[in-house]
């Protein structure tokens, strides 16, 4: 007899998912019941042993409710982590020092913290960043946004695009850093070190050679 194969199949874009800002109150906190459920199993469960039934029962709404405001288990799922990072940008702000290596390492240790706390969530970042779902995406970018916002304020005095070189750089050795630390093969004190490391190398050498700021604000 032969085997089905139990790999989801890649649904057809959606264009009947409802906006968040036309939904009535009574809809919005139905979807938002549903999302705040998310977050929690997105914490707490392998990202691959999700079940939207699961959300949907969890959240004590029908299987039906729920697909009338998102279009796949990765589309509730990227709401989801964009709620988890709500308020993200103040506690990534709150980064002390006297200079930008200083300020730039408070940061992404406090972003490492907040995935070493909850790993699971890292796992399901990894996973929303290869999702095909126009939704999905669109969640997703809107948190990467949010995060490059966040760690852009270690660097208010940067020119706009030396700033974001250096979030870019420094996003990448966090990532590097918490696949090891997720693996086995990277301690949490050697990521420490790395981050700041990186920090003094990437950021003190563009503090030193940024050219003056052209957007107005400095």
């Amino acid at each position: 007899m032969p085997r089905h194969s139990t790999r989801p199949r890649t649904a057809p874009p959606r264009d009947d998912i409802p906006d968040v800002e036309t939904l009535r109150t009574d809809q919005r906190e139905r979807r938002d019941r549903i999302v705040d459920t998310a977050v929690g199993l997105m914490a707490t469960v392998e990202y691959g042993e999700i079940q939207v039934k699961d959300i949907a029962e969890q959240a004590g709404v029908a299987l039906g409710t729920l697909y009338r405001y998102f279009s796949s288990k990765d589309h509730v799922m990227a709401a989801a982590l964009l709620r988890w990072s709500t308020g993200f940008g103040d506690r990534a702000s709150a980064g002390r020092g006297t200079n930008a290596p200083q300020r730039v390492a408070a940061v992404y240790a406090r972003a490492a913290r907040a995935f070493e706390r909850e790993p699971l969530v890292y796992g399901a970042l990894m996973q929303l960043q290869a999702s095909q779902d126009p939704h999905a995406r669109a969640c997703f970018a809107t948190f990467a946004t949010r995060q490059t916002a966040a760690f852009g304020t270690a660097l208010p005095d940067l020119s706009p695009q030396t700033r974001t070189d250096v979030v870019n750089v420094m996003s990448a050795v966090l990532a590097e850093g918490l696949r090891g630390c997720a693996t086995g093969s990277l301690s949490r004190a050697e990521l420490r070190r790395r981050i700041a490391r990186a920090a003094e190398l990437v950021a003190g050498s563009a503090e030193a050679t940024s050219p003056p700021r052209l957007d107005g604000s400095g």
